[in-house]
């Protein structure tokens, strides 16, 4: 399937010699990069993975991507799924390199939204979707902030959905108290929508035990506070339960029911 991959751009935290902080691979597959434009294009980004070795989290990584690409398909999604693929098992030590697969997490926020950049000045017709598993929502907001106010939205592109799914991010992130976040949201972005499980319970040991917070992939958005307009919760407790890895097993047919009707959410 098509990849976008800045996986071994990170030793620890630190970007290795001849990366920037925009710069990203293909696999010589990628709509606008590699092959022609195609009609909508949904990328999706996976989460954090502490395999026995680098190839093991990279193999892992892959197929988290096919999976995610197949479940959207069955579920009727019509346009291209393209894997985005990162250093998710970086680190080590007492909270198992949690902390430094968040930073890296973060600065792959810009590399995304280079793509989105290069992919949107190639193919302007094209929409454009992003779709995330766990600690991949820290990629996927971290790009709507890069994107927020560049090139891409002084274009008038839009982003027009986003679907994070059991997010490994704190749960006020979409509201007023994360203000660049929140205007990223409102800004960037058509349709935001949020799938979680109170019963989660890997999310409830990250943030826990590690956070001292609550995810939002748990709880939802912070009680109290108020998110941005165009954003939608959907409670999957009932469908995922404790299954973190469920999620797209479970919810494709709804996360692609609200591809197809987002301008009712908004």
């Amino acid at each position: 399937m098509p990849l976008v991959s800045t996986r071994d751009h990170y030793s620890g935290t630190t970007l290795v010699s001849g990366e920037t902080a925009t710069s990203y691979d293909t696999n010589g597959l990628v709509p606008g990069v590699d092959t022609g434009c195609v009609g909508d294009l949904t990328v999706f980004i996976h989460g954090w993975d502490k395999k026995s070795s680098e190839s093991d989290a990279e193999q892992a990584a892959r197929e988290k991507c096919k999976h995610a690409r197949d479940e959207l398909t069955a579920a009727g999604y019509g346009g291209t799924v393209v894997g985005y693929t990162w250093d998710n098992d970086v680190g080590g030590g007492a909270d198992y390199g949690w902390g430094e697969a968040q930073t890296v997490a973060q600065k792959n926020g810009a590399k995304l939204a280079q793509f989105l950049v290069d992919y949107k000045y190639r193919c302007p017709d094209s929409t454009v979707r992003l779709s995330s598993h766990s600690l991949g929502a820290q990629v996927l907001l971290s790009s709507l902030r890069s994107l927020n106010g560049s090139w891409f939205t002084d274009n008038g592109h839009e982003v027009r959905s986003t679907h994070l799914l059991g997010a490994a991010q704190d749960n006020e992130a979409p509201t007023q108290e994360t203000t660049d976040t929140y205007n990223a949201i409102r800004d960037v972005v058509t349709g935001a929508f949020n799938y979680h499980s109170h019963e989660d319970d890997t999310l409830q040991w990250i943030y826990n035990s590690i956070e001292f917070d609550q995810a939002l992939g748990e709880t939802g958005y912070e009680d109290g506070n108020t998110p941005a307009p165009n954003y939608t919760e959907f409670d999957a407790t009932s469908q995922v339960g404790s299954n973190h890895s469920g999620y797209l097993t479970n919810l494709s047919d709804e996360v692609v029911y609200h591809m197809e009707n987002v301008s009712s959410y908004v």
